[in-house]
């Protein structure tokens, strides 16, 4: 699990970069409606269902069906166990969320750092602005899951995965992830002119998730396999809402 670690952060990098691909073979197949894309984020929230949803998704309705009422459930619950009503409620609301957020990014002009000189070969790794944000929330989504791990205690039944994870996890080796995905965020949203915007969209992602990891795992006794799956959904989550809040500040 150690070493599992490591890939969790570049899986999120892949995820990002299939993102973008689907997002724009479609919107050339498709085009727009008006000023949005509606097709182009339907296909980026089917692929992700595809690919990450049955985890993270069902993750974060399986939590909050274990976590509704009273009394909370057995973490080691079957999965075959319908949904609460408020669970699939929270299934259908996050992939709205989703699609909503994606839908939302403005198609704005590109922003490159140098015109002209052998610098200008740096461009490319500058997207367009509107993928910027496909590329940086599977990222920081997948580091949620980690964060998540490091917190708290796992919960009596949790499975042994899960166990060896957060055994595993500590702030050392969680900070050493969180440097891909601040160097990343910090490059794509600092200018020259303010150069603290990806820190601050940083910061307020890792306390949404830091959160989130808390109120579940004293709720719930511990984190299971399914709660960090809803941290890493909850940080996905969070960093679309966030950068498109913030889009005026980030692309001025």
């Amino acid at each position: 699990m150690r070493r599992a670690s490591h890939w969790f952060v570049p899986l999120g990098f892949v995820i990002g970069l299939i993102w973008i691909g689907v997002f724009r073979s479609t919107w050339r197949l498709y085009g727009e409606v008006g000023s949005i894309r509606p097709v182009p984020a339907l296909a980026v929230v089917l692929v992700e269902c595809l690919l990450t949803g049955p985890f993270l998704i069902m993750g974060l309705a399986r939590t909050i069906h274990l976590l509704a009422g009273d009394k909370p459930r057995r973490p080691d619950e079957a999965r075959n166990v319908p949904l609460s009503p408020v669970g699939t409620l929270v299934l259908c609301l996050s992939i709205l969320a989703e699609f909503v957020f994606i839908l939302s990014l403005p198609a704005e002009g590109g922003w490159w750092p140098q015109r002209e000189g052998w610098k200008r070969y740096l461009n490319l790794m500058y997207p367009q602005p509107i993928y910027q944000p496909l590329l940086l929330a599977p990222i920081w989504g997948r580091w949620a899951i980690l964060l998540a791990a490091t917190i708290g205690r796992t919960a009596h039944g949790a499975d042994a995965t899960t166990v060896a994870l957060c055994s595993e996890m500590t702030t050392r080796r969680l900070l050493r992830r969180t440097i891909i995905p601040l160097v990343l965020t910090a490059f794509y949203c600092g200018r020259s002119h303010n150069y603290m915007m990806g820190v601050i969209v940083a910061l307020i992602v890792f306390c949404a998730a830091y959160l989130v990891s808390v109120v579940m795992a004293v709720r719930g006794g511990g984190q299971t396999r399914q709660s960090l799956y809803a941290s890493g959904l909850v940080g996905q989550l969070a960093f679309l809402a966030v950068y498109r809040a913030l889009w005026r500040f980030i692309h001025l």
